[in-house]
């Protein structure tokens, strides 16, 4: 009886607070798609409209379901149901057990959907911001690209000035083929040429060997076998916000052989997961020091620190790779510090409180 209630009267305010949000980003869209759009019609404002609210509410969810806490335990404690519940042995973690597990549900939910839906959602919302807003051509075009294969008959390392995704064609390729001792073997200039699945062509090039020492001015016979295909190269034409995190994780897998920079897939990787559970992570720590010190204004004070702490380490990972071309694993140390405090939270809430 108590957990229904709990879960019920919560779950009011949350729908509550849910629908407002909804209002105000729906007005925040309208009033965005009627000023800044250049090309505008119904089809595209509910494009627009249907993209951006469950984006919306998947970024606002920390404030949503943390804000609605706290107007819910408001209640819980005017009517001092929470010391009527811990002076019969109800520690605050059980009573508060069916929102933590409700939260944790939200969260994993946000899991699975950061695999494909908001990859998508993210996406078409930047092709409607390009083709409809600024008016700007989206491209396709992989700039500046460079790889590293390893084979019995040395290591291969391979730059590609610009690729073309749509069609596998590419210029200015450049080759260099060392020994296993690392001695420079072959060097091959590729003007043009085309990648197809798993090979690379070179149409139009030279090529020179340094153990033999020839060369062939006119190379139209060229070709290298890959380990990865044009369309999995082709997310590097694309934000990485855009790409699946199955994509991601097989990325980082294959770019750490490959010799690509797997920087940017593993802080993207760590955002997401901790975007998924920021939720959770404050929660838990609110709870305990809203039913710790029976206060909704200390537990308002709180709730802003924790937001803008736990956003600083969500984001860290990306920052440290965009921004100081530092590894994102640095940004593991803010992450365990957080597990390390809503551990903590759960242990207060389950030991509770004097009364």
């Amino acid at each position: 009886m108590l957990d229904r209630y709990i879960w019920l009267s919560y779950m009011k305010v949350f729908l509550t607070v849910a629908g407002v949000s909804v209002i105000l980003i729906t007005l925040y869209s309208l009033t965005d798609f009627l000023l800044a759009f250049k090309e505008r019609s119904v089809q595209i404002a509910v494009r627009y409209i249907l993209n951006l609210l469950p984006i919306g509410f998947y970024i606002l969810s920390p404030i949503l379901i943390n804000v609605s806490l706290l107007l819910f335990v408001g209640r819980l404690l005017s009517k001092n149901i929470d010391l009527t519940a811990q002076s019969f042995g109800l520690s605050p973690l059980r009573l508060s057990a069916t929102l933590i597990l409700w939260c944790a549900s939200l969260s994993t939910f946000f899991l699975a959907l950061n695999e494909n839906f908001f990859p998508s959602l993210f996406r078409d919302l930047w092709h409607l911001e390009k083709t409809f807003k600024k008016k700007q051509e989206v491209g396709f075009i992989v700039e500046r690209l460079w790889f590293l294969k390893e084979t019995e008959r040395g290591r291969y390392f391979v730059y590609i000035g610009t690729l073309d995704t749509r069609n596998g064609r590419f210029a200015d390729l450049f080759l260099l083929r060392t020994s296993a001792g690392g001695k420079p073997v072959e060097v091959v200039e590729g003007i043009s040429g085309s990648w197809r699945e798993y090979e690379i062509r070179v149409d139009r090039g030279s090529a020179y060997n340094f153990e033999e020492g020839y060369s062939i001015e006119e190379l139209t016979n060229f070709f290298l076998g890959t380990e990865i295909s044009v369309g999995e190269v082709g997310v590097f034409a694309q934000k990485i916000e855009h790409v699946r995190t199955s994509s991601l994780i097989n990325l980082y897998l294959k770019g750490s052989r490959l010799g690509f920079d797997t920087n940017r897939y593993l802080s993207e990787i760590l955002y997401r997961a901790g975007m998924s559970v920021l939720s959770l992570m404050i929660m838990i720590p609110l709870l305990r020091v809203v039913l710790g010190r029976r206060s909704i204004k200390v537990g308002a004070f709180y709730f802003l620190i924790l937001l803008v702490v736990g956003w600083f380490v969500i984001v860290s990972p990306k920052v440290l790779t965009e921004k100081a071309n530092l590894s994102p694993l640095y940004a593991l140390g803010g992450y365990a510090v957080l597990l390390a405090y809503v551990l903590k939270g759960l242990y207060d809430l389950r030991k509770g409180f004097r009364v």
